[in-house]
């Protein structure tokens, strides 16, 4: 039986990068049974993000000046014409199994979502490494499908729109992307997938390199910031009564509060001139400590342990900013321009 993969890129000024995600769509080993169209839909780029694409031979173009990225996902579907469906980021590109790898699932499963968590190129920057081990040990619970190792279990918490793959029936069951929502958009697809018992995978070995990873940690801060979203929590909390969703407004809270309960103790101990109150900084380092010391005996390696609270500690504070309601802009963290949502 032959298919169409549909492979849908949003875009916002993406033109030093939309030319090579082509070029890597082209180089693609593909199975005799599928073919590949790509779309282009662009959210208002200042840049030659439209002409260069087109110059790239993108299948269609979409041109909308202003609108969110969940309307921009959902445009893409709409003008889609495959059976299968897949979206990866402007500034990402597909390894040459990518495709094989997709293949083989979508053709034993008749329905699913599958992913992995997109990867930097080497050579990684320090942010950048601690932040992809982040993501390697952040569910290590492995099933066996079709002979070969996935992620099951909570794998909707692996699969996001950098490098999703799935059948197009699935997309038309979910009704497509919560336009509601300004980020976060894509887990909430993935995690309403789970609920409705769709398979939502995490595939190791769908290998995607992300070239617009946060490469300093300023940049990586402001990343957190933009994908903060308190609205996309709430939303999937309220789907599973409560169950998951919670994990990061749950830290993010108990952040502040220690953060708090610490400046109070170091102020106390600067002004009382008595090191007794500098204890109360503690609750504060435990709750940073204290995942960084997990993943790290997870993975048995404490290599990227001071990274790993660097990283969670600035998070932390990222998604503070954010609960307190003192970025509500939402600019976009790569170019700094303001976008509409």
């Amino acid at each position: 039986m032959s298919h169409l993969l549909s492979i849908i890129a949003v875009t916002f000024n993406e033109e030093r990068s939309i030319a090579k995600l082509q070029a890597a769509v082209g180089a693609l080993k593909r199975p005799n049974s599928v073919e590949i169209e790509t779309i282009l839909v662009d959210g208002g780029s200042s840049d030659r993000t439209v002409e260069v694409a087109r110059e790239a031979g993108f299948s269609q173009i979409e041109v909308l000046p202003n609108a969110s990225i969940p309307v921009c996902r959902n445009a893409g579907l709409k003008v889609a014409k495959g059976d299968w469906i897949a979206y990866l980021d402007g500034d990402c590109e597909p390894s040459v199994e990518w495709l094989e790898q997709a293949t083989f699932f979508l053709e034993r499963e008749e329905k699913a979502i599958l992913g992995w968590p997109a990867q930097p190129p080497e050579p990684m920057t320090w942010v950048q490494a601690a932040w992809n081990f982040h993501w390697a040990q952040k569910n290590p619970y492995r099933e066996m499908r079709h002979g070969r190792e996935v992620v099951v279990k909570e794998g909707f918490r692996l699969v996001t729109t950098r490098n999703m793959v799935l059948h197009r029936s699935v997309a038309d069951q979910l009704n497509g992307f919560n336009e509601e929502l300004t980020t976060g958009e894509d887990t909430d697809f993935a995690f309403r997938a789970d609920q409705a018992g769709i398979p939502v995978w995490g595939v190791p070995e769908l290998l995607v390199a992300h070239h617009g990873e946060p490469a300093t940690l300023g940049a990586w801060f402001k990343q957190q910031l933009w994908h903060a979203n308190r609205k996309s929590y709430r939303h999937i909390s309220e789907l599973s009564g409560g169950k998951i969703g919670g994990n990061a407004p749950r830290f993010t809270a108990l952040y502040l509060t220690t953060a708090a309960i610490a400046i109070l103790g170091l102020l106390a101990a600067a002004s009382t001139q008595t090191c007794l109150y500098a204890g109360f900084i503690l609750p504060w380092l435990a709750l940073i400590l204290g995942p960084a010391i997990l993943l790290s005996l997870r993975a048995k390696t404490f290599r990227y342990l001071p990274a790993l609270c660097i990283l969670y500690a600035t998070y932390g504070l990222a998604r503070s900013v954010d609960l307190l309601g003192l970025h509500r802009a939402k600019p976009s963290w790569k170019s700094g321009a303001t976008r509409r949502r």
